[in-house]
C-alpha cells in the first residue's frame, strides 16, 4: 500500500462535493431503494472492509492509518462474491433471501493484511429488510500487530455493529405517475443511505461513526458509489474521516467495483 499525506482541506472539499452532488439530484425520502442481491452483496462487502479499517484506526490511531488504500470487488448475480481492501480479501455469501429480507455472511479468505496488520477469523452477518430499506450488521474478528507468530498469541478481539437506512431518489427530472403511484425505471434511480456504527474491543465500546453514501447504478455506462464515515468524539466533534469513491460496472447480472479508500485525521478549530 502506498500512503499519502491528506489534509483537512481535502477532506472538506470531498465533503462539499459529495453534499453538492446529493443536492443536485431529486430525492424521494419515502421511496424504497429496491436493492438487488448483487447490490446488497456490494454494500455488505464494502461495509465489512471499512469496519476492519475502523478497528485498525482504533488500534493504531488515525494519523498512523492515514493514507490511500485500494478497495475493489466482484459480486455475482446471487449476491455472492468477494472484495479486497489493501491485501485483505473478504468473501460474502447470501445465505437466505425471502420476502422478509436477505441475510448475507462475510468471512476472511486465506492470509491477508491491511497496512501490514493481520486480520483473520472474521465472522460477519448482514441483514436487510425486504428491498433493503434497513440494514443491520454485526461482525467479530481478530487483528494482530505484535507477537504474531504461529497461533497469533498477540491476537486482539474486535467486533462492530452497524445500522443503516437506505432510501431512493431518481436521476434527472422525468418520472411517471399513474394512479398516485410513482414509477421510476430501475436504472434511473439513485440510492442514499445514512447510518451509525460502533466499534468495540472485547465487548467494550471504542469508537462510534456517522456514515452516509450515494449510489448511482450503471446504466449503459459506469455507475458511481461514494461512501463517507466520520468518527465522532464524546463531545460530538469529528475526529477521523474515511472516504471511499468507486466506479461501478455490471456484468452478467452482477457488479464489479474498483476505487480508493482515503483515511485522514480531521482537526477542527475550537469554537470562538
Amino acid at each position: 500500500m502506498k500512503k499519502s499525506v491528506l489534509s483537512t482541506a481535502i477532506a472538506g472539499a470531498l465533503l462539499a462535493a459529495s453534499s453538492a452532488a446529493i443536492a443536485q439530484n431529486n430525492i424521494l425520502p419515502d421511496m424504497s431503494p429496491h436493492l438487488t442481491l448483487p447490490e446488497k452483496g456490494t454494500f455488505s462487502c464494502i461495509e465489512q472492509s471499512l469496519n476492519l479499517v475502523a478497528a485498525l484506526i482504533d488500534r493504531q490511531g488515525c494519523a498512523a492509518t492515514a493514507g490511500d488504500y485500494t478497495l475493489s470487488g466482484d459480486i455475482l448475480y446471487n449476491g455472492d462474491g468477494h472484495c479486497t481492501v489493501d491485501d485483505r480479501r473478504i468473501e460474502v455469501e447470501t445465505v437466505q433471501d425471502t420476502m422478509r429480507g436477505t441475510q448475507q455472511v462475510t468471512a476472511t479468505d486465506g492470509d491477508g493484511e491491511i497496512d501490514d496488520v493481520d486480520f483473520f477469523d472474521l465472522n460477519g452477518n448482514f441483514w436487510y429488510s425486504g428491498e433493503g430499506e434497513i440494514m443491520y450488521a454485526d461482525a467479530y474478528f481478530q487483528l494482530c500487530m505484535v507477537n504474531c507468530g504461529p497461533g497469533f498469541p498477540g491476537a486482539e478481539n474486535y467486533d462492530e455493529h452497524v445500522i443503516k437506512d437506505f432510501y431512493g431518489g431518481f436521476v434527472g427530472s422525468e418520472i411517471t405517475q399513474l394512479d398516485n403511484q410513482i414509477e421510476i425505471p430501475l436504472f434511473d434511480r439513485i440510492v442514499f443511505d445514512q447510518g451509525l456504527e460502533v466499534i468495540t474491543k472485547n465487548n467494550w465500546p471504542r469508537k462510534k461513526y456517522r456514515q452516509d453514501s450515494r449510489y448511482i447504478p450503471p446504466n449503459g455506462g459506469l455507475g458511481d458509489l461514494v461512501i463517507s464515515k466520520v468518527s465522532i468524539a464524546p463531545d460530538n466533534a469529528p475526529q477521523c474521516y474515511m472516504f471511499f469513491g468507486a466506479q461501478v460496472d455490471d456484468f452478467g447480472g452482477g457488479i464489479q467495483f474498483s476505487g480508493n479508500l482515503m483515511v485522514m485525521p480531521l482537526v477542527v478549530p475550537p469554537p470562538p
